[in-house]
């Protein structure tokens, strides 16, 4: 049984039902998975191991295992974690995350080093009314499969070839033209090339499937040729990024030429300087991780605990040390002792124009340790020792945040609160990053790449080359283990003294 008051104590009735409806569906099979596990783990004397939530935090199996939609977005919460830690180290801290894979593309906001969080999430059309990292998802993937729509359009998704058969230059029986077919038509990706001693990249079945997809373009008798195919099929898929990109910066108040496009996943090098051009951006990083920066998220991602207090009324009026207080003694109860030293809270505020239909969620107080809970107070923090919040700064917070949001305040309306939370967190495990020295037994070399409409002869750098202070200048190609990245023409790319490589345009 799944009661809504355990998953989501907080008023909007579809809300609440719709997040509880979704729990009470996915439980029973994340548990299952989850527990079988754990088992396994006890019999190889191994821990149990910790689960990553969409919050971008983790927790113990048992706690994820009750609540499964807690985690529905734990894989590409995981990897803004994971690409916010890295682009710290490279002294960066206002991104643009950027996690192309296989079948989607994930992206999110992160602004002073702060990963951003929403309680508003939407997946296929169901909202998930849960702390989730704000990440927005496209099926725009190296899988997303090219086809003709029917008014003869160019289109690539939301259907994804897969990994099995996968796209058609994997060889495995695929004949659908995808997205990774197109990189390879145009040189992006090395013919031949061998992925995990598994499957060989071949050029020539990719070129078949994408000269049959253009045979249907168009306007003459034989259509368009796989390599003007290949680089419309590239064209969708950026201009599907793009807008998504647009959604987590432009419609988020956020100027992205201000911001640095972090870029992982398989394919988010190969992609992302055409990304950034098209946003004004002029700096790109590109972790030496890249290919697997999510596994790197979830292990360092702190255990988070949320906590929800649902308080309606004027902010003026509302006694939200009380409130406070209440959310301290929960958390309290539900953290180990040990733990407690190590723990540093946040408290938020769920805050509205008196009359709005939706609220933003502002800090209160951030950087303390568990509060202690005591008596209720007067409304200005007296309810929760050391708790360094007041009306008029959690008023200050929010029309900063209105401002930013949505380009205006309203100074003579009231502001009202509808819920308080509380986000407890005990660090992770953070490793410390160098930059490898350089292979000089790496081998460069040359090929052909569609550039612009044109094929241009570039250096094909290995990854492994190349030390901290290395540079590369575009046009050329950089080939990382499980990944790679394309440096356009304009660029100039060099290794920073944690191993990333910093992309400039000139």
């Amino acid at each position: 049984m799944v009661a809504s008051h355990e998953v989501l104590p907080q008023f909007r009735e579809y809300e609440r039902f719709a997040t509880t409806v979704a729990d009470a569906y996915l439980t029973p099979t994340l548990s299952a998975y989850l527990r079988a596990l754990a088992r396994r783990c006890v019999a190889a004397g191994l821990p149990s191991p910790l689960v990553m939530r969409s919050s971008g935090g983790v927790v113990e199996l048992e706690a994820a295992a009750g609540h499964a939609a807690a985690c529905v977005l734990s894989g590409p919460a995981a990897g803004v974690v994971g690409a916010a830690y890295v682009a710290a180290r490279s002294g960066l801290a206002d991104l643009l995350t950027f996690d192309m894979g296989g079948t989607s593309t994930d992206v999110a906001p992160v602004l002073g080093g702060r990963v951003q969080t929403t309680a508003e999430s939407v997946l296929a059309g169901i909202p998930i009314t849960l702390p989730t990292v704000d990440v927005h998802s496209v099926s725009a993937g190296g899988g997303s499969v090219a086809w003709v729509d029917s008014g003869g359009a160019l289109r690539a998704g939301p259907r994804s070839a897969g990994a099995d058969p996968g796209p058609a230059c994997y060889g495995r029986g695929g004949v659908e033209p995808t997205v990774t077919d197109a990189d390879l038509v145009l040189g992006y990706l090395a013919d031949g090339a061998n992925l995990g001693g598994e499957v060989t990249l071949s050029r020539a079945s990719a070129h078949k499937a994408l000269a049959t997809l253009g045979a249907m373009l168009g306007s003459g008798p034989d259509g368009l040729s796989a390599e003007e195919t290949a680089a419309g099929v590239v064209a969708v898929a950026d201009a599907e990024m793009i807008r998504a990109l647009r959604v987590v910066s432009v419609e988020r108040g956020l100027d992205p030429r201000e911001l640095t496009l972090v870029a992982f996943g398989g394919a988010g090098g190969t992609h992302a300087c055409a990304l950034a051009e098209e946003l004004g951006m002029r700096r790109v990083l590109v972790p030496l991780a890249c290919g697997v920066l999510s596994a790197l998220g979830l292990a360092i991602g702190d255990v988070r605990r949320d906590y929800l207090y649902p308080l309606h009324g004027l902010l003026a009026e509302v006694d939200l040390g009380a409130a406070f207080a209440e959310l301290a003694r929960t958390a309290r109860a539900n953290t180990p002792t040990a733990d407690i030293p190590a723990l540093a809270t946040e408290l938020q505020a769920d805050c509205r124009y008196v009359g709005q239909a939706h609220e933003l969620t502002v800090v209160a107080s951030s950087g303390g340790g568990l509060p202690a809970a005591e008596q209720p107070g007067d409304g200005a923090g007296s309810g929760v020792a050391d708790g360094d919040f007041s009306a008029a700064r959690i008023r200050t917070a929010f029309e900063a945040e209105h401002l930013r949001r949505y380009g205006h305040t309203a100074h003579d309306r009231e502001v009202e609160v509808v819920a308080v939370r509380l986000v407890a967190t005990v660090p992770g495990r953070r490793p410390e990053l160098r930059a490898p020295a350089a292979d000089p037994a790496a081998v460069r070399s040359r090929r052909s790449v569609y550039l612009d409409g044109s094929w241009q002869d570039v250096d094909v750098v290995p990854r492994a080359a190349l030390g901290a202070g290395s540079g590369v200048a575009g046009p050329a190609v950089v080939e990382f283990a499980e990944a790679t990245c394309l440096i356009r023409p304009g660029w100039r790319a060099e290794v920073d003294a944690v191993g990333s490589l910093l992309l400039m345009r000139a």
